[in-house]
């Protein structure tokens, strides 16, 4: 309620409150002579800013919602833009008339084009009319043909109404069979993961390639040759050569409780696998052994090689069968969980497209009831395609038009008046659709950037107001027109970001490079900020 309006309403207690308000008005000035004797500068003259940053700015910042920031006045800018669309290739600008600093005007001559170029775009965008004209006349035969469609749809749904039922009993059928097939190939899968499981933990493998059988065959000629060379007292060099004496010392090596022969004539890794001295190595030792011995040992040897290559053959093939196995029940387990969500998924479409099934079937019940307001809708909506491709064909023709008046006789005129800031082109360049030829200043128009905590940049938002308070020049009223998403700020402790505020009213005053303070959070309530 404003307080012209509560004097209103209570007109028997103006004169107490007239008493109370001079009281308080002569109170109140004693309080700010006195602060601004305090304020005052040094050469005796008085700043209204000092005096509001020192009573009511600092009361204003320390208010829950208000947020308050300092900046430095701009004004605006005005861009000079080539407004021609539908331009593949830009026009060569030959020669250009504005410079930065120039004052330029609206309809002033800024640039001289080719005319070759000009030329050129001017076929391009009769072309583009051309197209533009002949998808209009063949939008208008497929109006004609939409009209036809229409009717047959409206018939259509009629005709469904009556088919509806069939087709969702064949829906319902259709998404069983897929739950259905998603299961098997699961239960398959799991079949599959339990018969690999068992292949690799268990025995299968192992007996299925005889290595326990191998190996106990090895173990046991290699006994009998250990035992009969230790009871003839022949040694290994004396087996492995046959009986001459004269091939490389060979032998067994012990391994895992078993002995591996190294055959090829490779030495025993370990030295004798007997343990003890070389016997009946003839010359040497002075001893002699019936040769028959020694091939009998000889012959045995060759069986034990064959039954360690055996036993090595029958070990590699059963660890080779326990790695594919491994492999494929890896890959079995892998794909396991993709079999379990094709299961879910398939139980969730059965669930979900029930319900679509059942409402395609409510729906189509419904379509044939409403198939003429369908009908009108659909003929609606052909009558606005249509009308996009009048339009279309519109804006071409208008877009020629613009190119005509502004560049068709070789020249760029000014559409915006100012100073000149900085110019976009350059003779040689090549001017195109949306290209920007220059800026200038626009005096009528004034902003400021201000860093805004990040604590606080939350509250304001773009198009919200704000109060912009000058000590020199007053308060004017401002509207956010920007907020810069990402900081500007080097200091990961004190994060900011740049808000830019459009002045409005009349700030014919306010001179740029002014120094305000920013408030925002007050909303539009003039009283309020005056308060």
């Amino acid at each position: 309620m404003k307080i012209r309006e509560m004097f209103k309403k209570h007109k028997k207690k103006v004169i107490i409150l007239t008493a109370a308000a001079l009281i308080l008005v002569i109170g109140v000035g004693a309080f700010v002579v006195f602060r601004v004797m305090k304020s005052a500068k040094g050469d005796g003259s008085f700043s209204m800013g000092s005096f509001w940053n020192s009573n009511g700015m600092s009361g204003m910042m320390n208010t829950e919602g208000v947020v308050s920031a300092s900046g430095v006045t701009s004004v605006g800018m005005n861009q000079e833009t080539f407004e021609v669309e539908n331009l593949s290739e830009g026009l060569l600008i030959e020669e250009v008339y504005v410079s930065s600093g120039e004052e330029v005007a609206e309809g002033d001559v800024v640039l001289k084009l080719s005319e070759d170029t000009v030329a050129l775009a001017r076929e391009e965008l009769e072309a583009v009319l051309k197209e533009a004209e002949l998808a209009y006349r063949t939008g208008a035969i497929e109006y004609q043909q939409n009209l036809i469609t229409i009717q047959y749809d409206r018939d259509l749904a009629v005709l469904g109404g009556e088919q509806a039922q069939e087709i969702y009993n064949e829906t319902i059928a259709s998404l069983k069979d897929q739950v259905d097939s998603a299961q098997e190939a699961l239960d398959e899968t799991k079949e599959q993961i339990a018969e690999y499981q068992a292949l690799v933990e268990g025995d299968d493998y192992y007996n299925t390639y005889k290595v326990g059988e191998y190996k106990a065959l090895y173990d046991e000629n290699l006994e009998l040759l250990q035992n009969k060379m230790e009871e003839w007292g022949i040694s290994w060099s004396q087996v492995i050569s046959g009986g001459g004496g004269q091939s490389s010392f060979g032998g067994m090596s012990s391994a895992a409780g078993s002995r591996s022969v190294v055959s090829g004539g490779e030495n025993v890794s370990g030295g004798d696998a007997m343990g003890g001295a070389d016997y009946g190595q003839g010359a040497d030792s002075g001893q002699t052994t019936d040769p028959g011995y020694t091939k009998v040992l000889t012959a045995l040897y060759s069986v034990l090689e064959q039954n360690l290559k055996d036993y090595e053959q029958a070990q590699a093939d059963y660890e080779e069968a326990c790695s594919d196995a491994r492999l494929t029940l890896q890959t079995l387990e892998l794909g396991l969980s993709s079999k379990e969500e094709a299961l879910a998924q398939a139980k969730e479409q059965y669930e979900t497209q029930i319900l679509e099934a059942k409402l395609t079937l409510e729906t189509s019940l419904a379509d044939a009831e409403r198939a003429q307001s369908d009908y009108e809708t659909a003929l609606e909506k052909a009558e606005s395609d249509f009308e996009s491709l009048t339009d279309t064909w519109e804006d071409a023709k208008e877009n020629l038009e613009l190119f005509e008046s502004s560049v068709g006789d070789g020249y760029y005129r000014a559409t915006v008046s100012g100073t000149i800031m900085s110019v976009m082109t350059r003779a040689g360049q090549y001017l195109t659709s949306e290209g920007m030829i220059f800026m200038c200043r626009n005096t009528e128009e004034l902003t400021v950037t201000v860093s805004v905590d990040q604590e606080d940049i939350a509250k304001i938002e773009v198009g919200g107001t704000a109060y912009v308070q000058s000590s020199d020049y007053g308060s004017f009223n401002g509207t956010v027109s920007s907020i810069n998403p990402v900081s500007t700020s080097e200091s990961r402790a004190n994060v900011t970001y740049q808000v830019t505020v459009s002045l409005s009213g009349d700030t014919e005053t306010l001179p740029a490079n002014e120094t305000v303070t920013v408030l925002f959070g007050l909303g539009g309530n003039t009283d309020e900020k005056e308060n």
